[in-house]
């Protein structure tokens, strides 16, 4: 076993038991005489108080998949603030308030506020759940996105040393070192809400799949046959980038 699982077992496990366990033994070495309705539940609720924070801090160590990061900072504050509330009103009533109200008052105060805690935790897990699965699906549409820019980039650096090669006239056109330069650069600005559609995103895999066909192709060809395929080219990024147009404006809808 390893030394990290060693150490998580002991801040996991062993020092939570350890804290409940002492905790107990100094409440039971100062319990009164008559052991009390009082007693039994400042002890057990002071338990409750410890399971809360060792959790929390757990929760932490654990990084827990299913929420956020911000989310366990922000349940982390709320956590804090019932564990200190919750202590101060016990003992506060515990030392004072006993005398004026009766423990059913006690009982229903850390009642309500163990179900406020409780209430605004649920509402900020839920909202974080949603805007957690919003932000792991635009990243994963992302990372497909820069899969597609990075595949086009790979082609268009084939292509251009083919063309080097070969000598083809059309190595340069405008501001891009080659006709596929075009098609690169478009594919580089698209953004991932294009791949909402499983249209887009089929369109793009034969799109590039027709590319790599035609770049191996006239890498095979030479002479007339040579000059047909870099006309071919040509007509794939024009029309490829009319569809790619076409795609977009379709996702903006």
């Amino acid at each position: 076993m390893s030394n990290n699982k060693i150490i998580n077992i002991i801040a996991g496990i062993i020092l939570p038991v350890i804290t409940v366990a002492l905790t107990v033994t100094l409440f039971f070495m100062f319990r009164p005489e008559n052991c009390t309705v009082l007693f039994r539940l400042n002890l057990g609720y002071t338990v409750l108080i410890e399971a809360i924070f060792f959790g929390y801090v757990n929760s932490l160590y654990r990084k827990i998949r299913t929420v956020s990061t911000p989310f366990l900072a922000v349940f982390g504050i709320y956590s804090l603030y019932y564990v200190i509330v919750g202590a101060g009103l016990m003992l506060l009533y515990s030392l004072a308030l006993s005398y004026f109200f009766s423990v059913k008052i006690y009982v229903a105060a850390l009642i309500v506020l163990t179900l406020l805690w409780i209430i605004v935790s649920v509402l900020t897990a839920q909202t974080d759940s949603n805007y957690k699965e919003t932000v792991d699906a635009l990243n994963s549409r992302q990372y497909t996105l820069e899969y597609f820019t990075q595949k086009i980039t790979l082609l268009a650096s084939r292509y251009e040393k083919i063309c080097a090669e070969k000598g083809i006239r059309y190595a340069t056109e405008s501001n891009n070192r080659t006709v596929l330069d075009r098609l690169k650069g478009k594919i580089e600005f698209l953004t991932p809400n294009i791949l909402n559609s499983e249209t887009a995103c089929s369109q793009l895999k034969t799109m590039l799949d027709r590319c790599e066909e035609i770049i191996e192709e006239t890498n095979l060809a030479s002479g007339d046959a040579l000059a047909d395929w870099e006309k071919k080219m040509q007509r794939f990024v024009n029309n490829t980038i009319e569809e790619l147009d076409m795609l977009k404006n379709m996702t903006r809808r």
